[in-house]
C-alpha cells in the first residue's frame, strides 16, 4: 500500500490531484489531505485556543461529499483521511508525514497550496525541505492525457 499526502485548501483541486495520482499509481492507495497552519507563539492563545477544532469547519461539505465518490469509484483507494499539521518546526513535519508512513508527497505547482486562514503555512518551501518525493500532479495529468491519445 502506498500513502500519498496531499496539501489541500479542501477545493475540489485537491480531489483532482488525489484522482491523478491514484489512477497513476494502479496499487492499493490511502490519502491524507492536510493543510499546514503555524502554533501561536502567545500562551494565552495556546491555552485558551480551540483552533484544532475550528479548522474542521474550514473542510466544506461538498469536499467531504467529493472524498467519498471518489472512493467509491476508485476501489485501490482503501482510505482517505483529513488531519491538519499545527507547528512551525521542519522536525515537526517530518515526524507528521512518519507517522503516516508517507510514500510521497503530490501537489499542483500550477494551482499551488493557497492559504485558508492568515494562520496557514506558506506549505511548499517547507514540504520540499521535507526529503520526501514530490509528486507534481499537473505532469500525471498531463501524460496520463498522452497515453490516451496513444
Amino acid at each position: 500500500m502506498r500513502t500519498v499526502v496531499i496539501p489541500t485548501d479542501f477545493t475540489n483541486e485537491g480531489i483532482q490531484i488525489a484522482e491523478a495520482i491514484v489512477r497513476d499509481i494502479r496499487d492499493e492507495v490511502r490519502v491524507i489531505f492536510t493543510h499546514l497552519f503555524h502554533v501561536a507563539d502567545d500562551i494565552q492563545d495556546l491555552l485558551f485556543s480551540t483552533y484544532r477544532e475550528k479548522e474542521y469547519e474550514l473542510v466544506p461539505e461538498e469536499f467531504w461529499q467529493e472524498c467519498q465518490m471518489l472512493k467509491d469509484t476508485y476501489p485501490e483507494l482503501s482510505s482517505i483521511k483529513i488531519d491538519f499539521f499545527y507547528g512551525n518546526k521542519l522536525a515537526l513535519l517530518k515526524n507528521f508525514l512518519e507517522y503516516y508512513e508517507t510514500d510521497f508527497i503530490a501537489y499542483s505547482e500550477q494551482y499551488g497550496i493557497p492559504k485558508l486562514t492568515r494562520s496557514s503555512l506558506e506549505a511548499m518551501p517547507v514540504l520540499k525541505k521535507t526529503g520526501y518525493t514530490m509528486i507534481n500532479a499537473d505532469m500525471v495529468r498531463a501524460s496520463s492525457l498522452a497515453d490516451s491519445y496513444r
